[in-house]
């Protein structure tokens, strides 16, 4: 059985340019209580993540909407939707085609 996460709000995305993860800061609705985590999600998860925004009226654009960081290794961009005022718009029915990690604090 696949996860599915219910009103799902993006907070932050984090991508690195050598990694075939991103990371990304949600909170969600579990069992009428609200949990703040972060899915490690692969391309193609966070390229069904960014249709699901888009779906809402967020068009995410990685030259336009991140700020990009360059490090030994390579590029780091980040997205903070707070400052962009989206992380607010909740996305219904998030489910993940691939197995996500999440990190709880």
């Amino acid at each position: 059985m696949r996860t599915i996460f219910d009103n799902l709000t993006v907070q932050h995305i984090q991508i690195e340019e050598h990694n075939n993860k991103a990371s990304v800061e949600v909170r969600f609705l579990q069992n009428n209580e609200w949990i703040a985590s972060t899915l490690v999600l692969d391309h193609t998860d966070l390229n069904q993540l960014f249709a699901k925004m888009n779906a809402c009226g967020i068009a995410v654009s990685l030259s336009d909407d991140f700020n990009c960081y360059s490090t030994e290794e390579g590029r780091i961009f980040t997205l903070n939707c707070n400052e962009k005022g989206w992380s607010e718009v909740a996305l219904n029915s998030f489910t993940p085609v691939n197995p996500v990690r999440q990190l709880r604090a």
